[in-house]
């Protein structure tokens, strides 16, 4: 039975690492499919294939795992992302793909606006092993820390990274943080309201909303003029009771809404001075792939 048996043994042997080569060319072309589509921008489709090259097994599941979550990045499925995100970090051995990791889930949760989270997870960063990624470090530590308000710190993080991409001129950026700063005094929604409490309308005339300002007097100079006639005509008391809630309910609205007008108005030049640095680095950084 032994001298029938070993060539069985052996041809099936034969048969089962062939077969297993070819597999892996088949994943590996999966692999390679799947990343002309990602550079054709379908990225639905190239999530669909990585996730084929995943299934049947890929000898390197910590890269296909980042271009899956690359893929789910580029379509705004951020719950995905950061899911594939975290599969690449805890399967890999390479300090380069967990750093691209880390970055990739902090992009994810910043634009998720959840800023303490992206910042927690940036501290799992101990040192960037490359400049290319210390760069990408600092720069969305200045997005998150802008985010949340952290003018000096974002200030801070944004010069390294112009500094690393070697722009010693750091008066671009203090110039936006001044204008941040001076944007912040000259519309301030404390001072809005104390106005319209003081006189009603001047806080939306502050915030710069005139029409809003003079709908807001207009109405409660009305009020007041139907409470003077009804005092009149019937007694103090009629007007005191028919007029004061709606002219308590229209004089704190007013101010409340000139609050709210003042803080969008900020807001939104804080925004505009937040492109403003964007383009700072978009400029900066194109020139330094011409060079």
């Amino acid at each position: 039975m032994n001298w029938l048996r070993k060539p069985v043994v052996l041809f099936l042997l034969i048969i089962n690492l062939s077969s297993q080569s070819l597999f892996c060319q088949d994943i590996d072309e999966i692999v390679r499919f799947s990343d002309q589509l990602f550079a054709k921008g379908k990225y639905e489709l190239a999530a669909n294939e990585y996730n084929r090259a995943l299934f049947f097994g890929s000898k390197e599941p910590d890269k296909i795992c980042l271009k899956i979550a690359n893929c789910y990045f580029k379509q705004n499925k951020f719950d995905q992302c950061i899911q594939f995100y975290d599969r690449t970090y805890f399967s890999s051995n390479s300090d380069s793909i967990k750093t691209e990791a880390i970055l990739g889930k902090s992009f994810a949760l910043i634009l998720e606006k959840n800023y303490v989270l992206a910042i927690s997870e940036m501290m799992n960063i101990d040192s960037a092993k490359n400049n290319y990624h210390d760069v990408k470090l600092n720069f969305l530590r200045g997005i998150a820390y802008f985010g949340l308000h952290e003018d000096k710190l974002s200030e801070t993080f944004f010069n390294k990274c112009l500094f690393q991409l070697s722009f010693k001129n750091d008066s671009v950026i203090k110039r936006d943080f001044y204008a941040i700063k001076k944007t912040e005094k000259r519309f301030n929604p404390h001072t809005a309201y104390f106005l319209s409490l003081v006189l009603p309308g001047t806080g939306q005339f502050y915030s710069g909303s005139i029409k809003e300002g003079l709908n807001s007097a207009i109405l409660l100079d009305g009020l007041l003029l139907a409470a003077v006639f009804l005092a009149r005509e019937y007694s103090t008391v009629t007007s005191f009771v028919t007029i004061l809630p709606w002219f308590q309910r229209y004089y704190l609205g007013g101010a409340n809404k000139a609050e709210r007008l003042t803080l969008e108005k900020q807001l939104a030049k804080r925004n505009d001075i937040y492109q403003n640095i964007l383009q700072t680095f978009e400029q900066v950084y194109s020139v330094k792939q011409i060079k």
